[in-house]
């Protein structure tokens, strides 16, 4: 897949893991399941190409998994949802953290979003795994991690969620951009904020501020920039997207915790030094993840 485009890419990620999920059984169960998945039977016949589509929201193209149909879709969350302020409420406990990263040489974030500038991050979940205990166990963000599984609607097994400590350099943009899916909705927690930072999301353009939470779905195009002279400091949190029942965040785990997915994935965003250890712990986990084993027979 290396000669192939971005969009190529996705779309033969997305090919294969609708092609996994028809032959290990993960279809047929979904399509077995009671009125609760009604949602995702539909979503899964239109994947696999059964019946099409509905036509794309203007200015949202998630680039793996085309907006599951019958959710509440807008760029914002506006009001914010309760999940914001009890994220605002962390706040203490999360700049305790942040105090122990200001010496410490963080991850450079290497992607084609990057237009100018650094973006470096300090991951605490990725991947659907506790990857700071896994990777720097000196710099595990004990309370962060304690404060986002309090969050209602937290989405840190999801292995296309992200919990990171994000900074942007002076000078810094990120490019226009959609993310890898709609199940989410993002929370970026401000923690240092200098003058002339900014981010759009679909039409329209907010600035962060210390303390309080941005809420907002990553599947609209966005982008970000710190034309400042300090540098920018946010902690994104992941949750499920608040549309989502219970049943279909379960079933949603199901179909990505599984090990042929979870490595599919990974590819597109696994920088090569963290592959190897991801790959042994998806590996440890592959016969005892209690969705992987409910929905799928092989």
């Amino acid at each position: 897949m290396s000669d192939a485009s971005p969009q190529e890419i996705t779309a033969q990620v997305r090919q294969k893991i609708v092609e996994l999920a028809l032959q290990g059984g993960y279809f047929d169960t979904v399509q077995r399941a009671g009125p609760e998945l009604d949602r995702l039977k539909e979503y899964f016949r239109m994947l696999a190409g059964q019946v099409p589509l509905p036509p794309a929201i203007p200015g949202q193209s998630p680039t793996i998994f085309p907006p599951l149909p019958g959710l509440d879709e807008r760029p914002w969350r506006d009001p914010p949802p309760p999940v914001a302020k009890a994220l605002e409420g962390c706040l203490a406990a999360v700049q305790r953290d942040l105090a122990r990263l200001e010496n410490a040489d963080l991850l450079h974030y290497d992607s084609g979003i990057v237009g100018t500038g650094r973006w470096s991050v300090h991951p605490v979940y990725f991947a659907g795994e506790r990857l700071d205990r896994l990777l720097w166990p000196k710099l595990a963000m004990e309370e962060t991690a304690a404060a986002v599984h309090s969050l209602d609607g937290e989405c840190t097994a999801f292995p296309l969620a992200d919990v990171l400590f994000s900074s942007h350099a002076p000078g810094t943009t990120l490019t226009p951009h959609c993310s890898w899916d709609g199940f989410r909705m993002r929370l970026h927690l401000g923690l240092k904020i200098p003058e002339g930072c900014g981010i759009r999301v679909g039409t329209e353009s907010r600035h962060w501020e210390q303390g309080r939470v941005l809420a907002f779905h990553d599947s609209f195009e966005h982008e970000t920039w710190n034309r400042g002279q300090e540098r920018r400091v946010v902690l994104i949190v992941d949750c499920w997207h608040p549309s989502l029942t219970l049943p279909e965040r379960e079933a949603l785990l199901g179909l990505t915790r599984k090990f042929e997915v979870r490595a599919l994935l990974a590819q597109l965003r696994v920088p090569e030094a963290m592959a190897e250890p991801l790959m042994l712990r998806f590996a440890q986990e592959k016969r005892t993840d209690a969705q992987v084993r409910r929905y799928w027979r092989t």
